[in-house]
Parts: C-alpha cells; structure tokens; sequence
C-alpha cells in the first residue's frame, strides 16, 4: 500500500523567469497534491526536489544566480511550507565534480550549482524563512 507520493518541480528546467518561477512552481504542485486527493486514498503528499541554481548557464528565460534562487527560496519554497507541504530541496551542497550534461532542448544542463550552500559548507544566502 503508498502512503507517501513526492513530486519534483523545477521551475527552471521549464524555462521560466524568476519572476514567474515561484507561480509555476505553485501551479505544477498544487496540480500534483489535486490528483493525490482526487483518490482520496490518504497519501502523504510532499515536494519531492526543487530548487534554483547559483550558477551555471542561462535555461530559455530561466537565469541562474544566487539572487534568483534566493528569491526562489523565499518565495517558493518558503510559501510552499507555510501551506504546509513538505520539501525536499535540491540540494544540500553544491556538486563541482558532476559532469555537465545537456537538456532536453539541447542546451547545457549544469547541475554542478544547485547547492543552497557552496561545496565547502559556506552560506550563499540566507535560507531562513
């Protein structure tokens, strides 16, 4: 039997500017956790992965920076557990040593700078919320 269902939501994979990261962040969640409770099974929902990265190449409208996932963090993250859904973020530390890869639109796909902290342990923002 499940009781428990994740799922992942990258505002930036799909594209989108930061300022419109957090609304399509909500959108692709809240239509998640409807289709879990349209089965009335009692499944725990939660955030599986998401996140913005530091750095790295632009993706479509989507800009990498610390900036931006600062305000990803406040806005999306933080709005999304003061709703009460809890969230895996991707991730802990950056990851300098994973290859560069390419997405599905063919651009670069870094995923080297996704870390809320560097890889050596230091902050790049305040992650309170």
């Amino acid at each position: 039997m499940v009781s428990f269902s994740l799922a992942n939501a990258f505002s930036y994979w799909q594209g989108q500017d930061i300022n419109n990261g957090s609304a399509s962040f909500f959108d692709d969640i809240m239509q998640a956790l409807g289709h879990i409770q349209s089965l009335n099974s009692g499944i725990e929902f939660w955030v599986g992965e998401t996140g913005w990265p530091t750095g790295g190449s632009n993706y479509e409208a989507a800009n990498p920076g610390v900036p931006e996932a600062q305000q990803f963090w406040k806005e999306g993250i933080c709005g999304i557990t003061a709703w009460g859904v809890s969230t895996f973020v991707f991730e802990a530390f950056d990851e300098p040593w994973k290859p560069v890869s390419v997405g599905q639109n063919g651009q670069v796909a870094d995923e080297t700078h996704w870390g809320v902290w560097n890889a050596d342990r230091s902050s790049k923002y305040d992650a309170t919320c």
